[in-house]
């Protein structure tokens, strides 16, 4: 069965129309033996999701999906079996042999399985990183080899932050390629640095590369920033592209990166190492700050810096949040202030709103 056939399927089920009212892919997402795109409804025109599958030998079709309000699924195809609508099964997903996940499928029609998950979970990141999946349920064992996950997931909330904000039609290759290792070895490093000229980038593993990727396309989706999107990785500055990831929108630019665990150093440290590099760089008035806040009990610290010289006036943000698996993430918002937009990110609404997001990507 051709993959727009099977996704049209998966599609049917989740907003309970046909699947010959299922229009796609629109744009492509290939990797590895990863095909798909976006997908709409073709009555109303309107965008639905992005998804990507792969067959398998045993004749089941994997999928993976994102829908426009940033839901995950996974769902599973098989022609050959005979399922109830709405039958639920307990499965126990196991990734490259570590302890096992529980969750619940929901039979979506005869064939199709679906296994909805939260945004972010612990599940999908141990499935962005394993080499194998198996799927116990009733009795059987299912196994899956998986093929570059850590860049389709990356890829599939790009291509709903796209499609989301520039309409189908702007639809095109949606794949996030992480940067070449060339390019990192070639940089210097450095704790931090400011605006969209991180002053000498850290040489993150690309483990640590893609997981930028997902923060930045993550981030995105959860503010209220016009038109943002990430940006590929010949559109990224080097000194960003070899430690991060970095967006655009209507209003402002910024990027995402990992600063590493390091002995003593506090979130404030890094705050202060950003306004820093900032005021280097500013030849005019300049003026900055640093500050922790709390939001839903956890800190996230904050920097921010202005500048007014010959290059204009422009308003830096910097949100700090702690990460599980040591060190932080440092998100930007950068604003020109030319046009009215620009000049919202500075108020008090939507610095909250950046600083919510930041610690929920984090924290999920």
């Amino acid at each position: 069965m051709k993959l727009r056939v099977i996704v049209a399927t998966l599609l049917s089920g989740l907003i309970a129309i046909s699947a010959a009212q299922a229009r796609g892919p629109y744009g492509s997402i290939n990797v590895g033996n990863w095909k798909g795109g976006a997908y709409t409804n073709d009555q109303t025109g309107e965008f639905t999701h992005c998804a990507a599958g792969a067959g398998y030998d045993s004749g089941i079709y994997f999928m993976v999906m994102v829908d426009q309000a940033a839901g995950w699924s996974l769902a599973f195809f098989q022609p050959k079996w005979t399922l109830a609508n709405n039958q639920t099964f307990q499965i126990a997903l196991t990734f490259d042999g570590q302890s096992p996940f529980n969750v619940q499928g929901v039979a979506l029609n005869a064939n199709l399985l679906r296994v909805p998950m939260p945004v972010d979970s612990t599940l999908i990141a141990q499935f962005r990183k394993a080499k194998a999946m198996t799927a116990f349920t009733q009795g059987q064992l299912f196994q899956f080899k998986l093929d570059q996950t850590s860049l389709l997931l990356p890829a599939l909330a790009n291509c709903v932050a796209v499609v989301k904000q520039h309409g189908i039609a702007n639809a095109g290759d949606f794949s996030v390629k992480q940067a070449p290792k060339a390019v990192a070895a070639a940089t210097q490093a450095a704790p931090a640095g400011g605006s969209m000229r991180p002053d000498a980038p850290q040489n993150l593993s690309p483990d640590m590369q893609i997981e930028a990727i997902e923060l930045a396309s993550n981030f995105i989706l959860k503010t209220t920033l016009h038109n943002p999107r990430v940006l590929s990785r010949t559109e990224t500055p080097i000194a960003v592209a070899s430690t991060g990831a970095a967006w655009s929108s209507d209003e402002a630019v910024g990027f995402v990166r990992i600063i590493p665990p390091k002995d003593g150093v506090k979130g404030l440290d890094v705050a202060s190492a950003v306004v820093a590099g900032d005021a280097r760089d500013c030849k005019g008035k300049f003026a900055s700050g640093r500050t922790s806040e709390l939001v839903d009990s956890d800190v996230v610290f904050r920097g921010f810096s202005s500048c007014d010289d010959s290059e204009g006036a422009r308003i830096s943000q910097y949100f700090i949040v702690s990460r599980k698996k040591g060190g932080f993430v440092l998100f930007s918002v950068v604003s020109n202030m030319k046009t009215e937009a620009a000049k919202t990110v500075a108020k008090e609404e939507r610095l909250a709103d950046f600083r919510k997001a930041a610690l929920v990507v984090v924290d999920h």
